[in-house]
Parts: C-alpha cells; sequence; structure tokens
C-alpha cells in the first residue's frame, strides 16, 4: 500500500462514449498522486481501442480487460487491483469535478478515524448539460426520514475554505435505505478490505449492503458540496424504468438482509422502519404487475394493504391483478388518468 495515493476504479461497459470523459476527469485533479484502473467488463465497442490511444503511455492508468461478469465481478476485480492508501470510486457515465479529491482525501487526513467521505452531486443529461443541482437527496428517497443533516450525523465541521461536512456512525440508517453515491466515495483502502467485495446476489441493489458494512467499520463523513456530475437518461443507465421491477426485489432483499442483522439493536424510529417496509411492499407489487408477474403482484399489494389500507393506488393495481384483462385495462386507465397518475 502506498501511502497517499489514491486508487481510482472505473468498471465500464460499452460506455466508449464517455469513458474518456471519466478519465480525464481523474486526470485533471489537482490531487498528484493518483492511479486509474479502469476494468472493462467485456465491451463489445471500441473501448480498448480508444483507452490504448489516449493513455497507452500514461504510467498512471491501468486498463484491464475480462469477459463480461456485471458491474460487483468489475468492481471487486478493481478492488483487488488497487495499490492506494486511499480507494475512490467512478462510474464509467459520470466525471468529477476539479478539486474533488483535494478536498476528500484533506479530510480523511484531519479525521484519521474516518473510514469514507462521500458527496453531494449534480445530475447532468447525456448532452453534459446539468439538469438538477444537488441531486443526492432527490435521487436516495432514505434521506427523507433524516430532515437535518444532524438526525442523520453527530457532528458538523467546516473546512479551512468553509465547505460544510458532518460526520457519524450512520451504519443503521442504510438499513431504510440507500445515502452514499458511488462516483461520490474516496475511503480508506484498508476498511474496504474490512467490508469486504459487492455482493452480485444482491445486484443492482448491492451499494446499500456494501455501504452498510463500510459504515460499520467506523465514523463516515458528508459533504455538504456538489464533487460530481452524474449522468442520467442514458439507456443503459442503472436506475432506468425498465430495472424497476429488478431495483424493487433488490431492495426489498436487502433491507430484510440488513433489518434482520440489527433487529435487536436498532434503534432507528420504529416508524420510520415500518414506512420503508410498506413503501418496498408498494414498490415491488407495482413492478411487479408491470412485469406481468401477477401472483407476486399480489402477494406484495395485498402485504402492503394489510398495513396500508387507505392507498387505493395499490388497491386498484390489485383489483387488476385479479382480472384475466389487467394489461389491457392497466393501459386504458394510464390513458384516461394520465401515465403521471397510474
Amino acid at each position: 500500500m502506498e501511502r497517499g495515493l489514491v486508487s481510482t476504479i472505473i468498471p465500464t461497459y460499452n460506455r466508449a462514449a464517455t469513458i474518456q470523459r471519466a478519465v480525464d476527469s481523474v486526470l485533471a485533479q489537482d490531487y498528484p498522486r493518483i492511479e486509474v484502473i479502469v476494468v472493462d467488463d467485456g465491451s463489445v465497442d471500441d473501448t480498448a481501442e480508444r483507452m490504448a490511444e489516449r493513455y497507452g503511455h500514461d504510467g498512471r492508468v491501468r486498463y484491464l480487460s475480462f469477459p463480461n461478469g456485471g458491474v460487483c465481478v468489475a468492481r471487486n476485480r478493481g478492488l483487488r487491483s488497487t495499490q492506494g492508501e486511499y480507494v475512490a470510486m467512478l462510474d464509467s457515465d459520470d466525471c468529477w469535478l476539479p478539486g474533488k479529491l483535494a478536498l476528500q482525501v484533506g479530510i480523511l487526513e484531519a479525521h484519521p478515524e474516518l473510514s469514507m467521505v462521500w458527496s453531494d452531486m449534480d445530475a447532468i443529461d447525456t448532452d453534459g448539460q446539468v439538469v438538477s443541482r444537488a441531486y443526492l437527496r432527490q435521487m436516495y428517497g432514505c434521506y427523507q426520514y433524516f430532515p437535518a443533516p444532524l438526525d442523520l450525523f453527530e457532528a458538523e465541521e467546516m473546512t479551512n475554505d468553509g465547505v460544510p461536512y458532518y460526520i457519524g456512525r450512520i451504519s443503521q440508517a442504510l438499513v431504510l435505505g440507500n445515502l452514499v453515491h458511488t462516483s461520490t466515495v474516496v475511503a480508506r483502502a484498508d476498511r474496504l478490505a474490512q467490508a469486504g467485495e459487492f455482493d452480485q446476489s444482491v445486484h443492482p441493489s448491492e451499494d446499500q449492503d456494501y455501504y452498510y458494512r463500510l459504515c460499520r467499520t467506523g465514523p463516515v463523513a458528508l459533504i455538504d458540496a456538489v464533487t460530481i456530475h452524474y449522468q442520467i437518461g442514458a439507456a443503459d443507465a442503472a436506475s432506468g424504468y425498465s430495472r424497476h421491477y429488478e431495483l424493487a426485489t433488490s431492495s426489498l432483499k436487502v433491507f430484510t438482509r440488513l433489518h434482520g442483522r440489527e433487529r435487536s439493536t436498532l434503534r432507528l424510529p420504529r416508524e420510520a422502519v415500518e414506512h420503508a417496509k410498506d413503501e418496498l411492499y408498494r414498490w415491488v407489487g407495482i413492478s411487479s404487475f408491470r412485469r406481468r408477474r401477477m401472483a407476486e403482484a399480489r402477494q406484495y399489494l395485498a402485504k402492503r394493504i394489510a398495513r396500508r389500507p387507505s392507498d387505493m393506488r395499490s388497491f386498484a393495481y390489485l383489483a387488476l391483478s385479479c382480472s384475466p384483462f389487467a394489461m389491457p385495462l392497466f393501459r386504458a386507465l394510464r390513458v384516461v388518468l394520465g401515465r403521471g397518475r397510474f
């Protein structure tokens, strides 16, 4: 392990159009001690050619190519290849803003007890234009349970440049949902080793599971400032509409796993835990319906209604799921009521 070195892991798959932007945003940092590890997860576009042409003679960049195994496998391969005291994560369609590493490493050096530092982000479209400022709390609904930073963290600090950040032990909060965006993370390599590897069996909700384990290794810090641009709206986006069923079912799986681990010592408000569970039942129920998995839809919508009998939307989906004409009726209702209402 090389002291002071930041190893940046960039998994990629068929993103030749954005990989250079991601790598360049790391190399442009004013923090001098960096290495970039691009883990190509079996791309069939011209990623390899572009990487060789642009970075083939740059000793700071390592390009590793493997058969396709999924993003968890790619990140884990990257983790095993790091040499730095610190490890940063970056998805290949996102990019960092200037000063990110110096800010985050500075906080880690000022607080040796911290396992990880992450930050807010701006959302950009596929043309690189900012479409939503300070997007972290909009993307991750778990922040609704912690309206003020000190509802989640124990202390507020300020850098010498006046950037606020918050410190605390927050692993139990991750039971309710994810709070951490991967492309904003800088962590200590030894704490990552304690946390283990990303779990492909809970993809695409592996981040919540992983950061829960990382947060159990010590206190962490959230910087109340934007350090990255997060791209939304691409066809292959992990949060796209077509993947709602996978997101919903894996989120319920992670919630059940973490809640089981923490049940005997859980200090979260009971109302928050029950609300999170109820929302997951509805999400799985509705996304199962839209995937035409009607038996599964009925199972989870019935659980939701038993706990929240006033939820008319879930009741409507449950009624539709019992009809042999479920999908034609669903499409007709969406025309009449509007897609946003049903």
